[in-house]
């Protein structure tokens, strides 16, 4: 997982080069890598806020000290995608900016789901891990008192 500043950057630069590409009248499969990096950069940010709302410390009402900064990111990323938006329909053919749209949220999902098989993959070998470690120490101390017992 990349961190918010760096996904934000990521959709900044990719908005700008969609734009840019748009506008030069360029093909939408000629901007693909970027319509993809711009929606998993997008993913990793939906994904890690969900992660942060979900998390530990948020149950206990701890208060996150980069809300304001991630307020402002949060703009910046809707002004990116507004400002693609009025490109695409200033610039696109008809129709465009809706395919470009269902494209980034087709994308955005599939990231978004692999990153959450992933997290629950580590969950799960972390589970496996710590009870592979109780077990084994559970055994060991029962086999310790049985050789204190009987000596």
């Amino acid at each position: 997982m990349i961190d918010p500043m760096t996904a934000f950057s990521i959709i900044s630069s990719a908005s700008g080069a969609i734009s840019s590409a748009i506008q030069a009248g360029k093909d939408m499969s000629s901007i693909a890598p970027k319509i993809k990096q711009m929606a998993e950069a997008e993913a990793e940010l939906q994904y890690g806020a969900s992660k942060k709302k979900n998390g530990f410390f948020s149950k206990f009402g701890a208060v996150d000290n980069n809300a304001i900064d991630e307020f402002f990111r949060k703009e910046e990323q809707k002004q990116a995608m507004d400002q693609l938006r009025e490109t695409v329909m200033l610039y696109g053919r008809a129709g465009q900016w809706e395919r470009l749209s269902a494209e980034i949220a087709r994308h955005r999902a599939i990231h978004k789901n692999m990153l959450e098989h992933r997290a629950k993959q580590k969950e799960q070998m972390i589970t496996l891990l710590v009870g592979g470690a109780a077990i084994l120490t559970i055994a060991v101390v029962v086999i310790g008192l049985g050789f204190v017992l009987r000596g």
